[in-house]
């Protein structure tokens, strides 16, 4: 849920300022089972609640019921005992002036601050055949109980000053970022917890953890432009960036719980640095006819701390994993524009965008840190296709109506496939990673509205049809195939033994069941039909 409000002030008529407050509130959970209290009734629980006073539902199933009867089926019994609960408020608060100080110059100048308030809670119901005959929640200096409230702060603000003269427009302007996380973060790597009591006695254990240091930068920008003749303009712009990663890679297991148990645990890192880009463009925009116009800008993204995973190993089969910032990206590209716009003699409209693109960055194994950090080498940097690298993308509007009485648009969007690691069937070769492409996307989209005047109000009736032509787009793929609807596994020996169970017992599903992945595609076609009133 958002709420804002603004208020705008003009101070004269060469400034105005504004001021934006805003609440954001936020609330999921996820179980199959709810939690009761003592009479037996379902509790709305929410992270921090005491759970003394309450209890798992009995359904709960022991984990040993999560078994299959044969390979490439369901599975036969048991139930999901995962329970999460997350709840998050933020309060934004945001100032903006701007000021005409003279013909050439204006000011713009903002702040702004952003206050979040993070809940989560997280645990497995334990339930067995062996120790938890009920079903049970341990506490939160386990494992399988995550529990924490997070206060990180953000604080922002920029300086511009647009200069425009008879041949060249200058926008030059200072932006400051500051993130403080708030948090704690775990300072060695073979001991990365406190509560490991496999901590030597001869390590201060107080010091294994540290108070995560505020993170800021100065990011410089312009932008240029210049007409070249009467209806062309060269533009230039460059500028620094500054992103920080999504709360969950920071704050994942904060408490630093450890268990041979769980398996290969991943912690978050308070610490992590933001995500630095440099970007450069250069582009021509020019007028061919009074209704059309093209626009070629060609672009460069240098990034730096991009999001790893890395696998440390303490001793024999200890392992541990935690985000780092390791990974570099490059973007380059070009973009080409076509926009035909409508006049009061045509209420026809036209944009074409097609841009040619190629993300590149470092491949590292996570298995590698530990291993370049132990012998004090450099691994060798491999570069591989990013994850969201797509070569060619093709976006097509045609608009047809009177914007103030009716309208029909066509929105229409190809795409070539994202890269994916793919792997080859029942050998042991290695293959480069996103070496692979999946399947090309294509979709066209249909808005259509009416304007009814009633009075000073007006009531516009809109139909919306998502993927009109119901193209069955391919969003994962199996990574031995690269499409969505079926896996070399199903032709193998074991997939047989499964379909002879499952014409002989009820309830076993069959193997092509089993590789029926709906969610491995794109959303069919969605119609949505509904009005809004304006006052």
């Amino acid at each position: 849920m958002l709420n804002s409000v603004e208020l705008r002030h003009a101070v004269d008529q060469n400034t105005f300022y504004s001021i934006k407050g805003s609440l954001n509130l936020n609330w999921n959970s996820s179980y199959l089972h709810p939690l009761l209290d003592q009479k037996g009734k379902e509790v709305f629980f929410t992270p921090g609640d005491d759970l003394s006073l309450l209890h798992p539902d009995p359904r709960h199933q022991p984990t040993e019921y999560l078994t299959t009867p044969a390979p490439y089926t369901f599975l036969f019994g048991g139930t999901q005992n995962g329970h999460n609960y997350e709840r998050s408020n933020t309060i934004g608060v945001k100032l903006d002036l701007s000021s005409q100080v003279d013909r050439n110059h204006e000011i713009k100048f903002g702040l702004g601050t952003k206050i979040h308030k993070l809940d989560f809670e997280s645990f497995t119901v334990k339930r067995d055949t062996v120790l938890y005959f009920t079903p049970t929640i341990l506490g939160t200096n386990t494992s399988d109980h995550d529990y924490y409230i997070k206060k990180p702060f953000e604080f922002s603000a920029y300086l511009q000053d647009k200069m425009e003269y008879e041949n060249i427009v200058v926008n030059i302007g200072l932006r400051y970022d500051l993130f403080d996380p708030k948090s704690q973060y775990s300072t060695n790597r073979t001991y990365p917890t406190p509560n490991d009591p496999q901590v030597p006695p001869y390590i201060d254990k107080s010091t294994l953890l540290a108070d995560a240091k505020i993170k800021h930068q100065i990011s410089p920008r312009i932008g240029i432009s210049f007409p070249i003749t009467d209806k062309g303009i060269i533009h230039f712009s460059y500028g620094h960036f500054f992103q920080m990663a999504p709360f969950r890679y920071l704050y994942a297991n904060s408490e630093f719980e450890y268990s041979l148990t769980a398996g290969r645990p991943l912690f978050g890192n308070a610490e992590l640095n933001p995500e630095k880009t440099v970007t450069y463009e250069l582009g021509l925009q020019q007028q061919l006819f009074e209704d059309l116009a093209f626009n070629v800008t060609g672009f460069f993204k240098d990034i730096r701390d991009l999001l790893a995973t890395q696998v440390i190993r303490v001793s024999g089969d200890r392992t541990y994993q935690k985000y780092v910032n390791k990974d570099y990206g490059s973007v380059k590209g070009i973009t080409f524009t076509l926009t035909k716009r409508r006049t009061a003699q045509d209420m026809l409209g036209i944009s074409v965008d097609y841009t040619y693109q190629t993300a590149e960055g470092n491949d590292n194994d996570p298995d590698a840190f530990f291993l370049d950090i132990s012998s004090g080498r450099q691994a060798e940097n491999v570069v591989i296709y990013l994850p969201w690298d797509q070569t060619h993308t093709l976006n097509t509007t045609i608009s047809f109506g009177n914007p103030d009485d009716w309208n029909i648009s066509l929105i229409g969007r190809l795409g070539t496939g994202l890269p994916y690691t793919p792997e080859i069937f029942e050998t042991q070769i290695s293959v480069k990673t996103n070496s692979g492409r999946r399947p090309s996307t294509a979709r066209v989209d249909l808005l259509a509205e009416k304007i009814f005047k009633i009075y000073e109000y007006n009531l516009s009736i809109f139909l919306k049809v998502y993927n009109l032509f119901d193209t069955l787009n391919e969003r994962f793929v199996y990574l031995d195939t690269g499409r969505a609807g079926y896996s070399l596994f199903q032709t193998t020996g074991g997939t047989k033994t499964t379909q002879d169970l499952s014409e002989k017992i009820p309830g076993v599903h069959s193997p092509n069941e089993y590789y029926q992945r709906p969610n491995y595609y794109y959303p069919p076609r969605e119609v949505s039909l509904g009005f809004s009133f304006e006052f």
